[in-house]
């Protein structure tokens, strides 16, 4: 971490942020039979990892992982699980990422769900910025955060037992 950088969550903040996303996504969706969780690329497959994890501790239904890897240069998303796809047709889904910047890299996940014809598509970060180019708003968020154009919010899960959120 440079001088210029700040960290703005702490691992113990971070973590009861994920814990009250986890809830908010099990109080929102109490009524599905099942939940699908999708984890955009590194970052967001590891909060969605947590999230789920959580969802686990408090609720007994269903709750399937689907990760999100998105091909940097053309947006192109590759979707990988262990469950049968099938079932996302009428499903509730929850695409997670860790910041949210321009919704390029969430609006780019919409398409092959809405294909799927997923019955509802709700979107969680870590963290959300107000530079947004496209019409995306995050249904639970840990933290809103007015940034300028030359600042970056990073989540830095690279030790597990010290997650950060930093302000460069």
């Amino acid at each position: 971490m440079n001088q210029s950088s700040t960290i703005i969550l702490s691992h113990a903040q971070i973590s009861n942020k994920l814990k009250r996303i986890a809830w908010q996504i099990y109080e929102n969706n109490m009524d599905e039979s099942s939940l699908w969780i999708s984890g955009i690329d590194g970052r967001g497959q590891f909060i969605a990892q947590q999230i789920v994890a959580e969802l686990q501790k408090i609720s007994n239904k269903p709750i399937h992982q689907l990760s999100i890897q998105l091909d940097r240069t053309t947006f192109e998303p590759k979707f990988v699980s262990d469950s049968d796809f099938d079932e996302l047709e009428n499903a509730a889904v929850v695409i997670i990422d860790d910041v949210l910047n321009s919704g390029k890299t969430i609006i780019s996940s919409f398409l092959p769900l809405l294909n799927r014809k997923c019955r509802k598509i709700e979107v969680a970060v870590l963290a959300s910025r107000s530079h947004r180019l496209y019409p995306i708003k995050a249904d639970y968020v840990g933290i809103s955060m007015a940034t300028t154009l030359q600042e970056n919010l990073l989540f830095d899960n690279s030790n597990i037992n010290d997650l950060k959120l930093i302000l460069q």
